[in-house]
Parts: structure tokens; C-alpha cells; sequence
């Protein structure tokens, strides 16, 4: 346990972090499912006594499925905190998993899931995952509709009994913390209360598997507009590398100024919005392009992408808009540790992640430091033209 003792109001967040996530899953959906049925019924409430009782004392609670993590964040006030600690501890410890709760879940869920894979962008970045791990691998792999039928009890009841335990579980709580509610904890979540069900079995592993096929394009007839997806495997936040490839990404179409923003929004009106991003996982990370550009500029818009990451291999970015780039992300930075909650998310990333404290430090120091040279180097070494792949649906 976690705590982080800041801020004058009488409010307290408290993150449930689990250890698992799909990696851990046997069946597709089962954790984000598990996860989301907990508030559907315990051994003590039904879920409507749940919904009311956490609305009554002004509490929220939020569920959150990743790759590696499943996460349950509360929000209470301080006068409340062990009534509501109460029923989380009844819902983590005792759920019910009605079948009734079961399969109004699955009809609402595989009916919205149906309607957004129609939509060009969530098409396009399915098969940009596939593409670059595989169609097996848990960061490639995409559930399709049919699998929500295969959720059942015994399904949900294995994962939970397995993954969502006391011995894979970190509790973070901030806000005005005090003696007292560290005692309330040990009332509901002590070792004496809450005890693993089921021993913990190895995560399975698996092998990343990128395409030959490096530029791919799926029609679709009827779409107005074509979903773009530019990027590749890359370095994750263990890499000594990962701060100054995230300077790099901010100038190319990490912030409103970027140069894709600049260049494909402004100045040619190809797309409404264009942005990269680095997305970190344990095991790896990927760095993607993405937009939504109009159907018959899709090779002009493309072909200026490329143009953009070729200029920071060929040229050195120059000392004012690094300096722009470099103010915005440190006070970016200095902004998720601005405020007892911002400070708690920053802190739920190393939990996550396994990262000391010294990983901000260094981040900071990095983009303190960084040159011009520095990024031409980073650039020439990770955004190679014949190390991306291209897909694009539309």
C-alpha cells in the first residue's frame, strides 16, 4: 500500500492496481468483462444498492482494463470513506456474477462494439496493431463480436479468482490521508479479511510477429474520409532512448504547433486533426501517425508524412522551435505533479510500470539537456522510411 498525503480538501482517491489485464486472460474480454461486472451484484449488495449507495455518499467509482493492468479508481469524500471502502471491499472480495447482469452487459456492449467497428479510424487501427504484432499477440489481437457471446460465469469467476487477488494488487490512496483511514483499510483489505483465492499461475508468453506487408489499404466504398496509420514497434519507457524519442515525437505532431499539424492541417487542409504518439507497454511500445484524411488526398497526405520525418533526419531542428518544444514539455511535466490527484496518476505509472522515482528525474533532465544533434541522431536511428508501416482504410 501507497500513500500520498496532499491537499486541503476532505476528498480521497484510491487506485486498485492489479497486475493482469489481457495478457493474463484466457478468453478475449474476460477482463475487461470481469472488471466491469464487479458493481453488478456482491454477497451483501444487489447492484442497484451499489449504484445508489455510491451516488448517495457523492463516491465514483471507475474501471480501467489495459494490456497488463486492470484498475479500479474511487473517489469519495473523506466523511464517507469507509462506507464506501466497504463496498468495493464487497465487491472485489465477494461479486456474484448473475447471469441476468451477464447478459444485459453482453447486448449493450456487442451491439456498441458493432457499431464502432464499422468507423474507418477503430478499422484502421486494428489492423495497424495486427500489423505490427501479430494477429495472436495480446497487442495485436482484436476481439470480434462473436466472443462476447463466450463470456459466461465460470469465465469471469476464473479470472477473478486468479487476477484480481490481494497478492497481485497495489493500493494507492491520496488526498487528505490520515491515521485513521489507514486503519480502515486494514479492517477490509488486511491479510486477516482478504485472502487469494486461487494460487497464481506463470503469464503466458507470446511472440510479436510484424508483417512483410509494410503498406496496406482496405477499401471501403461508402467512407467519406480515409483513416491513416503510420508507425512501428519501438523503444518503451526502459530504453535509455525513450525521453529524447518523446522530444522528437513532440515536434513531429506530439502538441498543436507540431509540423504535421503545421504542415497537413494548415497549410494544405488535408485533415481536420493529424498527431503521433509513442504508446508504451511492458513488453514493448509502439510509435504511430494518425489522422483522418480526405478520401482523394490520401497519397498527398501520406507522401508529406513522410516528407516531415525525413526533415529531422536531414536537418537539425532549429534552436527556437526546440526551445518552444522544450518549454512545452517540461511545464507539461511540471503540470501532472501540480495538485494531490495529478501527482497520484504520475505515481500510479511507476506502479504500473515498476519504475523508481528516478525515472522522472532523468525524463526531466533529458529534456532539459537535449540538442539538436541529439534528436537528428534519434531521429536517423528510430524513423527509418523501410522500418514503417503503412495502413490505411477509407
Amino acid at each position: 500500500m501507497y500513500a500520498i498525503q496532499a491537499g486541503e480538501q476532505p476528498i480521497l482517491k484510491v487506485d486498485f492496481i492489479f497486475d493482469s489485464g489481457e495478457f493474463w486472460q484466457k478468453q478475449s474480454l474476460a477482463a475487461s468483462a470481469t472488471l466491469n461486472l464487479l458493481s453488478e451484484g456482491s454477497s451483501r449488495f444487489t447492484a442497484e444498492q451499489i449504484a445508489e449507495q455510491i451516488d448517495y455518499y457523492g463516491s465514483y467509482v471507475y474501471y480501467n482494463t489495459t494490456k497488463h493492468n486492470s484498475t479500479i479508481s474511487v473517489y469519495c469524500l473523506e466523511k464517507h470513506f469507509e462506507q464506501t471502502i466497504q463496498i468495493v471491499f464487497d465487491m472485489l472480495s465477494a461479486p456474484l456474477f448473475l447471469q441476468e447482469k451477464i447478459n444485459t452487459y453482453i447486448a449493450k456492449k456487442q451491439q456498441q462494439y458493432i457499431i464502432e467497428s464499422e468507423k474507418v479510424e477503430v478499422i484502421a487501427q486494428k489492423k495497424f496493431a495486427k500489423a505490427l504484432f501479430g494477429a495472436r499477440h495480446p497487442y495485436g489481437k482484436s476481439a470480434e463480436p462473436s466472443d462476447f457471446l463466450n463470456i459466461s460465469q465460470e469465465v469471469l469467476r476464473e479470472y477473478h479468482s486468479t487476477n484480481l487477488q490481494p497478492q497481485n494488487c497495489k493500493i494507492l490512496i491520496a488526498g487528505n490521508y490520515k491515521a485513521e483511514h489507514c486503519l480502515i483499510f486494514e479492517q477490509y483489505f488486511g491479510a486477516n479479511n482478504w485472502k487469494n483465492i486461487t494460487e497464481r499461475q506463470k503469464c503466458n508468453s507470446f511472440a510479436m510477429q510484424q508483417t512483410a506487408e509494410q503498406k496496406q489499404y482496405f477499401e471501403r466504398p461508402n467512407a467519406v474520409q480515409t483513416a491513416l496509420r503510420i508507425g512501428k514497434p519501438i523503444i518503451n519507457m526502459y530504453n535509455n532512448d525513450y525521453a529524447a524519442l518523446q522530444v522528437l515525437n513532440t515536434i513531429l505532431g506530439g502538441y498543436f504547433g507540431s509540423r504535421l499539424m503545421s504542415n497537413i492541417r494548415e497549410d494544405k487542409g488535408y485533415t481536420y486533426g493529424i498527431g503521433s504518439g509513442i504508446i508504451p507497454y511492458k513488453e514493448s511500445a509502439y510509435f504511430v501517425i494518425a489522422s483522418q484524411v480526405k478520401k482523394e488526398v490520401r497519397n498527398e497526405a501520406t507522401a508529406e508524412v513522410y516528407k516531415e520525418i525525413n526533415r529531422l533526419r536531414r536537418e537539425r531542428v532549429p534552436h527556437e522551435e526546440l526551445e518552444t518544444v522544450r518549454n512545452y514539455m517540461l511545464a507539461t511535466m511540471a503540470r501532472n505533479f501540480d495538485g494531490c490527484f495529478a501527482l497520484s496518476d504520475s505515481c500510479k505509472f511507476l506502479l504500473e510500470y515498476n519504475l523508481t522515482n528516478e525515472y522522472y528525474q532523468n525524463y526531466w533532465n533529458i529534456i532539459h539537456t537535449i540538442t539538436a544533434s541529439d534528436l537528428q541522431n534519434i531521429a536517423n536511428q528510430y524513423l527509418c522510411d523501410d522500418s514503417l508501416v503503412e495502413v490505411c482504410v477509407g
